[in-house]
């Protein structure tokens, strides 16, 4: 395979518009597109907090439980639906 292999990117919304995000220039990243369908594989419309949770599950029988929990706590500790929560200001205003 050569290493100047051109790949096909496509527009990820941060925020989904599923779950009124925009189509700001501030809410979109550009991504390859076979990582760009593996997080809606995996994660569908989910927010980031949301995506850290389903990897928490699915990861669980792995992680040490005091790592789990740890890991739930930080997440509980915040909104998970609040996007101030987990983005930069940058990526929301």
């Amino acid at each position: 395979m050569s290493k100047n292999k051109e790949y096909k990117y496509t527009t990820h919304h941060l925020l989904p518009r599923s779950r009124n995000g925009n189509s700001e220039k501030q809410n979109l990243v550009s991504l390859r597109e076979g990582y760009h369908d593996a997080i809606h594989r995996l994660f569908a419309n989910q927010l980031i907090a949301e995506q850290l949770i389903t990897t928490i599950n699915i990861s669980s029988k792995a992680l040490r439980p005091d790592v789990k929990q740890w890991l739930l706590d930080v997440l509980n500790s915040r909104d998970i639906t609040d996007i101030n929560e987990w983005y930069d200001d940058w990526v929301i205003k």
